[in-house]
């Protein structure tokens, strides 16, 4: 419920806190006295696009501020302003002539879309020329869900809805990939067989590769093994002979010189030695191979290495990690196809199930439809519109992979099968039209009376601030007073502000509210709004009765 309305100035209006009970208010006052001005404010406080005209002569920018009390929002949205029991949300919205603007709710900065978020559901103005919620064709829908109180079913249809979209376009997307993901298995099965077939070691490059240096030089090896065999062991310069010959003299000496026994026996070691050299140079003689055809086999297993390298790191140890890189990913990789049929049947169910929920709500809708019609056509008639017609009607868009609905394939949505329009015509033998190309301002406003009179019927109303404006327009005497007993009735379980010019309206008021322009000694006009009292509504009421409907 609106509890205060501040305005500062807007348009005439220089700075007003005006005080809202629950219940009928009306707003009345001479024409072109500042009603408009109210309710404009209303409107930009419920997210209205501002205008730079609307600030008021000399001022830099406007401010509206209302406050509300919490009964009416979501617990999420009491939760996520921090409010607790009978705290005030107050909501601030201000624009200036730079084009700049702000918002706040609760003191903390906000947008304007935030705003209109906030307040749908909360407060809504009615007339042909309000930016608001039944004249927006998107809202009807919904409108009929409300009143066919099907908002639970909506949910469900919303749902199955969704978890269908999200595993077909995971459907989609894994079928666009198909070729990219089987094209990415065979080739990790490929590198997979390359380097497993490859047997690499770690270190084997190495080794080859002093394997292949001592080939390459197989026949310099023989050579060098047998010059030093020959150097050791030739009859004539063979050092053998020549370590014989130290040893005989040594020995001769020794035995003329005991001291000499030292040498004797570092000469018996030489030969010693160079006898194992000389052992040694035969044995490594006869192990050196010359064998061309292994020296390619080598060449070939070390190309093989480098390109292995090239490819998959620089080193053994590189590739084989790579290779339990490749054997990791084609665990994870499913195959493609049985991943592609597991989906589809996921897909199919679910669908199956959206089909479900939505035939169902679409019956519903139909019925509900009907019901709609009966009880508007019905308040129509109790608002002087005796000939007026009304249909609500369901919009089906055919689509050949749609749901069978009827025997028919439509387009399935996350609001169900259908879309939907609010028809009327006010005027017996012309066609039905859309709501919003309906022409009459007073009969737009009371068919947006009688609809939220059928939802108020139902029980299924907002139970928010609703305002109308133009509900008066072209009617007056008995029909007057018709419209302000539904007005009334409505005000039960709502909080309705009326803008009007009807003492037959204004009678049914719980607060009366008189908008008044008046010319200050300053030379400026303003508007100024003010709260009657029982004998200032009497007065008002006269005044009324006196001007023709």
């Amino acid at each position: 419920m609106l509890r205060k309305l501040r305005i500062t100035n807007l348009a005439l209006l220089e700075n007003d806190e005006i005080e809202f009970g629950a219940g009928l208010s009306v707003l009345t006052g001479e024409t072109g006295g500042g009603k408009s001005v109210v309710v404009t404010a209303l409107a930009l406080l419920l997210g209205a696009r501002a205008e730079r005209e609307f600030i008021r002569h000399g001022a830099d920018q406007t401010i509206i501020q209302g406050e509300f009390s919490a009964e009416l929002f979501p617990p999420a949205t009491v939760q996520q302003h921090g409010l607790k029991k009978d705290q005030p949300l107050i909501v601030e919205r201000a624009f200036s002539r730079d084009g700049s603007g702000r918002v706040k709710i609760n003191g903390a900065k906000g947008t304007v879309t935030e705003l209109r978020n906030l307040s749908a559901g909360i407060g809504e103005i009615l007339g042909q020329h309000a930016s608001q919620a039944l004249l927006d064709e998107t809202n009807h829908l919904a409108f009929l869900d409300r009143f066919g109180d099907l908002t639970s079913l909506c949910d469900q249809v919303g749902l199955a809805y969704r978890a269908w979209r999200k595993v077909a376009d995971e459907l989609a997307r894994t079928t666009r990939r198909k070729e990219q993901l089987k094209a990415e298995r065979e080739l990790l099965l490929f590198q997979q067989k390359e380097i497993s077939s490859a047997t690499i070691q770690p270190g084997q490059e190495l080794e080859l590769t002093q394997v292949i240096k001592k080939l390459n030089g197989a026949r310099q090896l023989l050579s060098s093994a047998q010059m030093v065999k020959e150097a050791i062991n030739d009859d004539e310069a063979g050092i053998s002979g020549k370590i014989a010959l130290l040893h005989q003299e040594f020995e001769r000496m020794r035995q003329m010189d005991e001291s000499l026994g030292e040498q004797v026996q570092l000469v018996n070691e030489l030969a010693y030695q160079l006898e194992e050299l000389s052992r040694f140079t035969e044995r490594y003689g006869t192990s050196i191979e010359d064998d061309p055809q292994r020296i390619v086999e080598i060449n070939e297993r070390l190309d093989e290495l480098y390109n292995l390298k090239q490819k998959y790191g620089g080193s053994e140890e590189a590739i084989l990690e790579f290779l339990s890189k490749t054997e990791q990913r084609l665990k994870e990789l499913p195959d493609v196809d049985q991943l592609l049929e597991s989906i589809r049947k996921e897909t199919e169910t679910l669908f199956e199930k959206y089909v479900g929920h939505a035939v169902k709500l679409s019956k519903k809708r139909k019925e509900a439809a009907k019901k709609l019609k009966k009880a508007v056509v019905g308040e129509l008639k109790a608002l002087a519109i005796q000939n007026g017609d009304f249909e609500f009607e369901l919009i089906y868009e055919e689509e050949k992979s749609g749901a069978e609905l009827n025997g028919t394939r439509v387009k399935p949505n996350e609001h169900g099968l259908e879309n939907g329009r609010i028809m009327f015509t006010a005027n017996p033998g012309e066609p039905l039209k859309p709501l919003v190309k309906t022409a009459s301002g007073g009969e737009i406003s009371r068919l947006l009376l009688a609809l939220k009179s059928a939802e108020a019927a139902q029980g299924n109303g907002s139970g928010g601030l609703l305002v109308f404006d133009e509900v008066d327009v072209g009617i007056g005497g008995q029909t007057g007073t018709e419209v302000g007993k539904k007005l009334k009735a409505l005000s039960v379980n709502n909080q309705l502000l009326v803008v009007t010019h009807l003492h037959q309206i204004a009678r049914f008021a719980d607060h009366h509210y008189v908008a008044d322009k008046t010319e200050e000694t300053d030379g400026r006009t303003r508007i100024m709004v003010q709260k009657l009292d029982s004998g200032a509504i009497v007065k008002e009421l006269d005044r009324m009765v006196a001007l023709p409907d």
